[in-house]
């Protein structure tokens, strides 16, 4: 899965990108049966002072379904963490319509 990050109020660094690779990109094991170039995710992460972190995931998949979670936390790894079960979700959903 090619996963585009972009960061909101401070710098995408490869620890950064390790964590969401970690918690995010092994999404890949639902999808392996897509090819490559269809597997495109966005993951946008905002930071605030106020409330900590902002994390949403977006992605089109075949059949023009977009996959789309957002998830909030103090912290980003238990930001990123709901963020995946609620994607999770989605696309198990998904990949059920598509075996009828």
């Amino acid at each position: 899965m090619n996963i585009q990050i972009i960061g909101e109020n401070f710098k995408i660094n490869d620890r950064i990108r390790k964590i969401v690779n970690d918690k995010i990109g092994d999404l890949e094991k639902y999808l392996k049966h897509f090819e490559e170039d269809m597997k495109d995710a966005t993951v946008k992460i905002q930071k605030r002072k106020d409330w900590g972190y902002k994390v949403n995931f977006n992605m089109w998949l075949p059949g023009k379904k977009e996959i789309f979670a957002e998830a909030k936390h103090k912290e980003l790894t238990p930001a990123l963490v709901s963020l995946r079960e609620k994607l999770e979700v989605q696309i198990k959903k998904y990949k059920d319509k598509l075996n009828k």
